[in-house]
């Protein structure tokens, strides 16, 4: 940069000023001096003089060195900095919150009805507290039944063991028959028993009676066989009675048998009738429906052209409508006693296959005593001994059927014993209880509900009150520096982070195994469980409770002393690794 100098009179006390050094700017300021390449030239006219000379301004050497110490200066205190100072390194990961403890699933025990839903949904509950009734009045009635059958099951087979052991009498035997309803061809098996065993009894005396001297036989001996003998007889005349008594009964089912075969060719005769009757009667009044819908339709076009009064139409549809109710009232009331006539029909029918085992059972009754009558007449030694073989052979064979029959009774009784347990416990289980403290949800019972069978879907659900952890998915690239206790922040995603702050907690669990990726996670993920210190958002005058479900966004300390510089370390060798990968 060149400056010129030039006094303003010319001279000064007769001498040259000294040129005078501008300072100029740092911008026209070079750091060496150039010496200057001008030769100096002084020009001297009549009214003045003049200097002219070449300059180069020099800056001052201090603000380089300041501005170049600077640089220096901050550079090393960042460098210290950088492998001093500190910092967090975090991995983000979202989730929600959920009970420690997994949802319960409330089941119906058994399969019913439901009767009465005692709670809502969103409703808290306590462990033990009734939530849902099932309808008992079907498990009562089994139940009641169950043991009234196993009841009258044992008391039969305790009837068959006294038959067996011989222990009952005849009369008695009568007695326990009619108490206990036994069927007819068990009932006649344990009289012929009883019988076959008195006529043994019976036999022996006989035997015993003519085996001894006349002369040795005691008062009591002799009534003895005379009455035997008297009983002898009157056994066959009671058979006789019997068997004249039994077909009495029989004339008399052959006569009901008859007379009721007759009754149902009637009815069905008139069944018939009926049918005739009533289609010939709904077929006259369908033709009069039709005639009288064919004058409607003929009419009606008068009508519109004006030549007939609408009054004239509206009886005529009217007078339609009348034929058309009538016909229906025929159809039902032919319909009515078309269904009282069958239900006759059914009725006879059945009671005449009630007659016809009717007789079918007095005929079996009638040869049963036919042939005790056979058994009850006068014999000789030798047939006495053949007929007490006999008869000791037939109770064999009845003895072998009672105790096939009690072993068949002993199974009903044990299936039995099964069900009444099976229905107990269905009573127990009518009231279904909470089994945990907590909040009910996704409530599907209502009353009439029917549980499924052989389906495990859940009457309702309840989310535990048990302490709740911090449940998110961490990518499988960070989840190798996630270790179990290591420190981390959970943020409730509906409460502001600025406002309600966060809460601490550490890693208590992390999965054993990648999650796939599903419709909400397009990743891969391990899920990652945070225990937190405590179970609310504490704000400055309340504390807001924890909720299950909520989302949350956790950031995990995996480091917390990780120096500057080895983050831009780290950034710088992936930069190199990328470029090399590229190469």
């Amino acid at each position: 940069m060149t400056n010129r100098l030039s006094p303003p009179n010319g001279r000064a006390n007769g001498k040259v000023q000294p040129p005078v050094e501008d300072d100029g700017t740092l911008a026209d300021v070079q750091e060496r001096e150039v010496p200057p390449k001008a030769s100096n030239n002084i020009k001297a006219t009549p009214d003045h003089w003049t200097t002219e000379q070449s300059m180069i301004l020099r800056q001052s050497s201090v603000w380089s060195r300041g501005v170049v110490w600077g640089i220096v200066g901050v550079t090393v205190i960042s460098l210290i900095w950088a492998n001093v100072a500190t910092m967090e390194e975090v991995i983000p990961a979202t989730g929600q919150l959920k009970p420690l403890d997994t949802v319960k699933e409330v089941q119906a025990p058994v399969n019913g009805v439901v009767k009465t839903v005692l709670v809502k949904d969103n409703e808290r509950v306590r462990q033990g507290q009734p939530l849902v009734i099932m309808d008992s009045t079907t498990t009562v009635s089994d139940l009641e039944s169950a043991r009234k059958i196993k009841q009258a099951t044992l008391q039969e087979n305790a009837f068959y063991y006294s038959v067996l052991q011989e222990g009952i009498s005849s009369n008695q035997l009568d007695l326990a028959i009619s108490q206990l309803r036994l069927p007819w061809e068990i009932a006649a098996l344990a009289k012929n028993r009883t019988a076959l065993v008195e006529e043994n009894r019976l036999y022996q005396t006989l035997l015993d009676g003519q085996s001894a001297a006349i002369g040795q036989l005691t008062p009591e001996q002799e009534a003895r066989l005379r009455m035997t003998r008297f009983e002898l007889r009157s056994r066959v005349i009671a058979a006789q009675m019997e068997i004249e008594q039994l077909q009495k009964q029989l004339q008399q089912a052959q006569v009901q048998l008859d007379s009721g075969q007759r009754q149902l060719i009637d009815d069905k005769k008139i069944f018939a009738d009926l049918n005739s009757r009533n289609q010939k009667a709904i077929a006259e009044a369908e033709k009069s429906l039709n005639i009288e819908k064919g004058i409607l339709g003929s009419v009606t076009p008068l009508l519109e052209e004006g030549a007939l009064a609408k009054l004239q139409v509206d009886k005529q549809q009217q007078s339609v409508n009348d034929r058309n109710q009538r016909m229906i009232e025929e159809k039902i009331n032919g319909s009515v006693e078309y269904d009282k006539q069958r239900q006759q029909i059914q009725t006879r029918e059945a009671e005449i296959e009630r007659l016809k085992e009717e007789k079918k059972r007095i005929n079996a009754l009638i040869n049963q005593a036919k042939a005790r009558l056979v058994n009850t007449g006068a014999v000789t030694e030798k047939e006495v001994y053949d007929r007490i073989a006999d008869n000791t052979k037939r109770i064999a064979d009845i003895d072998s059927q009672l105790t096939k029959i009690i072993v068949e009774n002993k199974k009903k009784i044990n299936e039995l014993n099964s069900q009444i347990s099976r229905s107990q416990v269905t009573l127990q289980y009518q009231a279904i209880k909470s089994p945990v403290n907590g909040t009910v949800f996704d409530l599907k019972a209502t009353p009439g509900y029917v549980t499924p069978p052989n389906q495990t879907i859940p009457l309702l659900k309840i989310v535990p009150d048990d302490y709740l952890v911090a449940e998110v998915d961490v990518t499988n690239k960070d989840i190798g520096f996630v270790r179990s206790g290591m420190k981390a922040e959970v943020r409730i995603d509906s409460f502001p982070y600025s406002e309600f702050g966060e809460i601490k907690g550490k890693v208590d669990t992390i999965g054993s195994d990648a999650l796939p990726p599903d419709e909400n996670h397009r990743y891969y993920r391990f899920p990652v469980k945070i225990k937190m210190d405590h179970q609310y958002l504490k704000t400055e005058d309340r504390k807001i409770l924890l909720q299950s479900g909520m989302s949350i966004t956790a950031n995990i300390k995996v480091r917390e002393k990780r120096t500057v510089m080895s983050l831009f370390t780290e950034l710088f060798t992936k930069k190199i690794e990328s470029l090399e990968t590229v190469r």
